[in-house]
């Protein structure tokens, strides 16, 4: 049976890694066990993107700390990534070792890569090397393959699903990128947020221009913090926008939903 693009990252999500007495997962702290149970409706359902706010008491001023983070389920299935017919039968085979030359990916698993001409084009990533603003960590290799329309691009990947890093990981499965897509978009951290502002007169016209004033203030995530004229925020904007949304030191943590930027 053909899975589609959601069915497939569902199932990733909900793949039993394992587990060991020795990680940090304790007895149901491993990310496949937290999705368990989930379904299709309920991955749909998650905000792509959330934020974790912070307010604290630091040097004698009230400081706020935002922490982004993209949902991998909206971001593997906003499309930069397919499946085809290649994609389909690969991720079709059984996964009966890991002694192919790419992670998660068997002997015979790699046979077949090399016999349809795939070819690895980049370097293998770990998005926890680089701290990555995802909800689950993503390991991956770039690959790609001549066709009668040119190069393709494709892409092995794996969600980690455990506790620690070093292990967890799902079998790979390969996916194509849309043909407007680059790798990066696969992998996107790129985010944003709004807050409602209260005592903004949003009814009374600018009597010069006729427009009315918003009362939402913005901020993006882009490797860092952008406020809403495209300027990095500083530390008085992020408290500011902390405190729109609620957080104080009486009220020092607030998480928020927002919006994975997947549009490429």
């Amino acid at each position: 049976m053909k899975l589609t693009l959601d069915q497939t990252i569902a199932a990733m999500l909900t793949e039993n890694t394992g587990k060991h007495f020795l990680d940090s997962g304790g007895e149901n702290g491993r990310a496949w066990q937290r999705n368990i149970g989930k379904t299709l409706d309920d991955f749909r359902a998650m905000p792509s993107a959330t934020a974790e706010i912070y307010v604290r008491e630091y040097g004698g001023e009230t400081v706020a700390e935002i922490i982004p983070c993209v949902n991998v389920f909206h971001l593997l299935t906003g499309g930069a990534l397919e499946l085809d017919d290649l994609c389909q039968e690969f991720n079709a085979m059984p996964v009966d070792d890991w002694k192919g030359d790419f992670y998660g990916v068997s002997m015979a698993g790699a046979e077949w890569l090399e016999a349809r001409g795939f070819e690895e084009s980049g370097e293998t990533f770990n998005t926890y090397n680089w701290n990555s603003k995802h909800s689950q960590i993503l390991q991956g290799t770039e690959l790609t393959r001549d066709s009668e329309w040119g190069e393709e691009k494709y892409l092995l990947l794996q969600i980690h699903g455990g506790a620690d890093v070093r292990g967890g990981y799902t079998d790979a499965k390969l996916f194509k990128l849309d043909d407007r897509a680059e790798y990066y978009n696969a992998i996107t951290e790129d985010c944003g947020f709004s807050a409602e502002l209260t005592g903004i007169d949003t009814e009374t016209k600018d009597m010069f221009n006729g427009t009315r004033r918003d009362n939402y203030t913005h901020i993006a995530w882009h490797g860092e913090w952008i406020n809403a004229h495209g300027s990095c925020a500083d530390d008085s904007e992020l408290l500011a926008f902390a405190t729109a949304c609620g957080a104080s030191l009486e009220n020092p943590s607030v998480t928020i939903a927002g919006d994975a930027y997947l549009d490429f």
